[in-house]
């Protein structure tokens, strides 16, 4: 795809009443989500014995950002797709997540275009 025609597509993708509804939307399935699920920056969970390693999750956002309304907007699906990949193996924690976050700059282009991934271990805890 042209690089001019990326850029484009990313600040018309959404507007912005429709990005802060994906947004709401998000929000609403990552609040639906906090009890069936704990995810943590650390290799462990305080109080809780981890019973079994399912295995790396990984999530990753169907947004390109080239704001900072769609950066928050993509790194909302990363974390969402990442919950949804581990309750899917079973899981009921994620442990050692990280967010990762790939810029690049389109040849000939000052505008930056963003990709956001979240990963971490799924495990079951007790």
């Amino acid at each position: 795809m042209n690089m001019v025609a990326a850029l484009l597509k990313c600040f018309f993708r959404q507007s912005p009443k429709k990005t802060l509804e994906s947004a709401l939307d998000i929000d609403a399935k990552l609040f639906n989500r906090r009890n069936d699920i704990v995810v943590v920056a650390s290799s462990s969970i305080p109080h809780r014995d981890i019973a079994r390693v399912l295995g790396n999750v990984t999530g990753t956002s169907n947004t390109q950002a080239c704001t900072k309304e769609l950066f928050e907007l993509a790194e909302k699906e990363a974390r969402l797709d990442l919950i949804e990949k581990a309750l899917l193996l079973g899981a009921n924690a994620v442990v050692d997540t990280k967010i990762i976050s790939g810029t690049y700059e389109p040849e000939g282009s000052i505008w930056h275009l963003s990709q956001t991934v979240y990963s971490g271990t799924a495990v079951v805890v007790s």
